[in-house]
């Protein structure tokens, strides 16, 4: 075999061989189409669903104005568009939207907000269920057969029909004779793409001043009320971002708001409030601090210490003033009594330091004891630890003071050591 032509040179381009054929099946098998993506919506777009209906108004000219809240109405002749879940938090905003309307402002409204509780006594439009019948067997069927005819269109591109399922159906739509044409080239046909349940539609109590008639009945209608207005949307999100463009939902949104130039529009999609603590510091710092300083105040004093709260005074004796105002307190809260026998507790207290088994001696013995240890009268001092003797108060002195004395002599001596 040549040398050029070796095993292993052999094995590679039958490998070679095989990849490649591999590359060129896959390569006839591949569609390559291309698809259109979406990009998501970046800044203001990407936090307000109506920035392209507001920029739409004012690239015509009008004044928009974007509150947070319904806490102040816009001036007269001015159009408002109430989105907000939320509006009536306060339950006068409803009197007072009543009466800015009745006072020509031009209210605009989705149809899911006229069963409100506080509006729908004073809209002069409201939404109509359709009627309930049942449907015939010959109609199911028919609708069926329809079915399965679009399943056989639609199945050559599965795609397609994902692309289309995901866009919102289209409507044709016209504006009645009977009503102001919303442009001046004539043309009343229009084409609204947005999501409207079989069957719904609106109805007016007075005589329309605008409106846009579909399938079922008017999908759009304008009423007075008072000197103002009121216009209600069927189509549910007609005004949002992904589908203001579609169809000629822009054309329609142009006439339902009354957008023109030096007009003034408003949008209340919202109720907004500043958070609680940010209001709190913003509105009442002044008792946030105070009860700060207060709490701060608690938590120390009621803290657990290492020590106690202030240094002890060193001991001393007291004074005589002292000694006599402690002494008058207690016979005040006691009587004379009580003083006797705490004089008896405190000299036999320091007679058990100095006699040997004192608490087994009887009064005469303890007495006589005393006497010893201190050269007092035995016979005075044995009447005056004889606590049943009734005494004068007269007499209470003297027998106080030789208690006292014999105790203080006592203290005096070194104690005598227990055995």
């Amino acid at each position: 075999m040549n040398r050029f032509f070796t095993r292993d040179v052999l094995l590679r381009v039958l490998m070679a061989a095989v990849v490649l054929g591999v590359g060129v099946w896959v390569a006839s098998c591949t569609e390559w189409v291309e698809v259109e993506v979406p990009r998501p919506a970046r800044g203001e777009a990407a936090k307000n669903p109506l920035y392209v209906t507001q920029q739409l108004v004012r690239r015509l000219g009008a004044e928009v104005a974007t509150p947070s809240t319904l806490s102040a109405l816009p001036p007269p002749r001015a159009t408002l568009l109430l989105t907000s879940w939320y509006w009536d938090l306060l339950p006068e905003r409803a009197q007072r939207l009543k009466a800015w309307v009745e006072n020509g402002g031009h209210l605009v409204l989705y149809a899911n907000n006229l069963d409100h509780e506080q509006l729908k006594g004073w809209l002069p439009i409201k939404q109509l269920e359709p009627p309930r019948k049942r449907r015939s067997t010959t109609e199911e069927e028919d609708d069926e057969s329809d079915n399965d005819d679009e399943e056989e269109d639609a199945a050559p591109d599965p795609l397609q029909r994902i692309r289309t399922a995901m866009q919102p159906p289209c409507h044709p739509v016209t504006e009645p004779e009977s009503v102001p044409a919303s442009y001046a080239d004539g043309d009343r046909r229009f084409k609204v793409c947005g999501y409207v349940a079989s069957g719904w539609k609106l109805q007016s109590t007075s005589t329309p001043l605008w409106s846009l008639e579909g399938p079922d009945g008017p999908m759009m209608l304008r009423a007075a009320r008072g000197q103002g207005q009121v216009t209600v949307i069927l189509p549910w999100g007609l005004l949002d971002n992904d589908r203001v463009l579609k169809g000629d939902n822009g054309l329609i949104a142009v006439a339902a708001l009354q957008a023109r130039a030096g007009a003034q529009v408003w949008f209340v999609t919202e109720e907004a409030r500043a958070p609680f603590l940010s209001w709190l510091w913003h509105e009442a710092w002044v008792a946030v601090l105070l009860g700060a300083a207060a709490l701060l105040l608690a938590l120390w004093r009621g803290a657990r210490r290492f020590g106690p709260p202030l240094a002890h005074a060193p001991p001393g004796r007291r004074s005589m003033a002292e000694q006599i105002s402690g002494t008058a307190q207690f016979l005040r809260r006691n009587g004379p009594e009580a003083l006797l026998a705490a004089q008896i507790r405190a000299l036999e207290e320091a007679a058990r330091g100095h006699v040997r088994q004192y608490d087994q001696l009887d009064r005469t013995q303890r007495a006589a004891a005393i006497a010893q240890h201190t050269g007092l009268n035995a016979a005075a001092l044995g009447l005056a630890l004889d606590k049943s003797l009734a005494r004068k108060r007269v007499d209470l002195p003297a027998t106080l003071e030789l208690l006292e004395t014999a105790r203080r002599l006592l203290v005096q001596h070194h104690p005598t050591p227990r055995t």
